[in-house]
């Protein structure tokens, strides 16, 4: 007869191994996201003389320094407001949308995949792309998308240019949707 002890040792063993894991990817796009800041440091850092001088002078002469945009999150709960599921984080044009800690999204699933990804995200890159080609929006201030996931599990999604808060509140809405139905427990 086996010891049950000896089965919740086991499942407890193979969950600290997925904490570990996890926390191993996480530690891994923080450290990219160091280089990558680390890279656009060294470029910036780098002066001759005389754009030291001009930037002194052109300090000299500013009024007021810009101000930083803030941070704002948005936390989103599922229809009956009893589960997390997701975090959007806006900064200024740009939104990061992060699961709930607990949560699995297999992104390859249609409510997911079809539903808010493409007819969601892809409409609203394909309406900006339009405007692009007919020359009513530059090509920096369009919509973009990336989603980032390891093996079809989502881990975040970054979107660029956003546009107004109509737009916004559509995302919200059907992200809610589209993950309540693919949500799954860790």
């Amino acid at each position: 007869m086996e010891n049950p002890n000896i089965k919740i040792l086991l499942e407890l063993r193979s969950d600290m191994e997925e904490q570990i894991e996890k926390h191993r990817r996480e530690i891994d796009r923080l450290q990219s996201y160091i280089q990558a800041l680390d890279s656009m440091i060294d470029v910036g850092s780098f002066s001759t003389a005389d754009a030291v001088m001009v930037q002194t002078q052109q300090e000299g002469n500013e009024e007021q320094p810009e101000e930083e945009p803030e941070m704002k999150s948005i936390v989103i709960m599922n229809k009956a407001r009893d589960l997390e599921l997701a975090t959007i984080e806006i900064l200024d044009q740009d939104l990061r949308i992060i699961p709930a800690e607990d949560a699995i999204y297999d992104i390859k699933l249609g409510a997911f995949a079809r539903f808010f990804l493409d007819k969601i995200l892809g409409e609203f890159q394909r309406e900006d792309r339009q405007k692009v080609e007919d020359d009513e929006l530059d090509w920096e201030d369009a919509f973009e998308f990336n989603v980032i996931a390891e093996d079809g599990i989502l881990d975040e999604i970054l979107i660029q240019n956003y546009g107004d808060e109509s737009r916004l509140n559509e995302i919200q809405r059907t992200l809610r949707w589209s993950l309540e139905k693919i949500h799954r427990h860790k």
